[in-house]
């Protein structure tokens, strides 16, 4: 009995920090990202793991596990909005979720502006929590940005010597981004060109100082429709010289070469692009087939290695009051939330957003009034920070509409 009594009380007075700092790892990376970093307010010992590159590592590819047993993380939504009476000047508003009615906004966001006199700045990819910003015109610049921490990073201009223009042909730069676990790195692929007349492929690698040439090419031009996954980016492409099939072009970031990834078996072998929807669904790449106007088909790459495509989810919308009308006639997006996808349908003064939930083949729209430029993306957290692979971009901090922490750049 005075045993049981002192063993209680030395287990009452053990302190987290007196675990051997593995456990402690160990501990810490069952916990989802947000709660990891309220950690860092804990102690020092806790900040310096949680803010350690290494651990960063780590925690992403605890992320890529989808069969691993840790909390998985909640996607996050974010409003980006345009304004080219103000210089090109772009709001974004993180770190919004939908709590079954409304989107909610959370308080301890940063808001973000940026604005530049002389390129015109959109939204490429996104990974992760990392959104990748380029110009609009053929071999302009490009920077990473970091909405959880406020975070801007311009890679190195690349000297590779890239197509140049050439009459009735346009020229295009397509940008992924993927993690290399054999090497722990993340990297950036760029194609330039057009794949008429010539492309040329270069990889970037976090943190170093310069671009590489790689004999690896797609087969074919790519697209604006891409996600990664699986640690590597994907491409949904049209091929119209294949009579409209549809194909998935991949890049392997540990072999740094592209591949076909072979497409699910759609109803219509034949389907435009423009009716699908390309995705990241709980770790695992999925395709939104919205083709019929009557039902929602969510395809699910389970098996990347072995390329086996399960079709997940069939909601049927057709008796839906709330249900998407004009799916397929209007211009639509799609990203992902807690308990499924959403698709965004812009109109000319609204945007509905569709919250389809996975559990119940339910819908819910909702609406919001529409900026001159607005679009909804979807991300998840994640520890990496820009500041651990080069010098970030300087900003001026104030307040936004009095509620919330704002950071601000201008560019040229």
């Amino acid at each position: 009995m005075l045993r049981t009594k002192r063993m209680s009380q030395c287990s009452n007075n053990a302190k987290l920090m007196d675990l051997p700092v593995d456990v402690l790892i160990n501990i810490l990376l069952r916990l989802p990202v947000k709660s990891l970093c309220c950690t860092q307010c804990v102690s020092k010992t806790l900040l310096h793991i949680v803010e350690a590159r290494s651990f960063a590592t780590l925690v992403h590819l605890r992320l890529r596990n989808t069969a691993s047993h840790t909390v998985a993380e909640v996607p996050q939504i974010l409003l980006l909005t345009r304004s080219r009476a103000n210089g090109n000047l772009t709001t974004i508003l993180p770190s919004h979720r939908y709590d079954g009615n409304a989107l909610r906004k959370n308080r301890q966001a940063i808001v973000s502006e940026f604005a530049s006199s002389r390129y015109d700045y959109h939204v490429d990819f996104v990974f992760c929590n990392l959104f990748f910003f380029k110009d609009r015109e053929y071999g302009g610049p490009c920077f990473l940005f970091n909405p959880l921490r406020g975070e801007v990073l311009f890679p190195p201009t690349s000297n590779i010597q890239v197509p140049t223009y050439r009459i009735k042909k346009i020229f295009i730069d397509w940008y992924g981004m993927g993690f290399d676990n054999t090497t722990s790195t993340h990297k950036i692929v760029r194609v330039s060109g057009n794949a008429h007349y010539r492309l040329v492929a270069q990889v970037y690698v976090l943190g170093t100082s310069s671009w590489k040439e790689i004999r690896s090419v797609p087969p074919c031009n790519l697209d604006t429709k891409d996600v990664s996954a699986y640690g590597d980016v994907h491409w949904l492409i049209n091929l119209s010289s294949e009579g409209g099939q549809i194909r998935v072009v991949s890049f392997d970031f540990k072999k740094e070469e592209f591949c076909l990834t072979p497409p699910p078996t759609l109803r219509k072998p034949d389907v435009s692009s423009f009716l699908l929807q390309l995705l990241n669904l709980k770790g695992c790449m999925a395709i939104v087939d919205v083709s019929s106007g009557t039902d929602i088909e969510i395809w699910v790459l389970r098996s990347y290695e072995k390329k086996e495509w399960v079709r997940d989810y069939y909601i049927n919308i057709e008796m839906m009051v709330d249900g998407p009308q004009y799916l397929g006639q209007l211009s639509t997006s799609s990203g992902e939330w807690e308990h499924g996808i959403f698709i965004v349908e812009y109109r000319v003064n609204t945007i509905n957003l569709f919250f389809v939930d996975i559990r119940s083949d339910s819908v819910k729209r909702i609406s919001i009034g529409r900026g001159e430029y607005t679009r909804i993306l979807s991300y998840t957290g994640s520890l990496i920070s820009l500041k651990n692979y080069g010098y970030l971009a300087e900003a001026e901090t104030g307040n936004w509409k009095h509620d919330f922490s704002k950071k601000s750049w201008q560019f040229e």
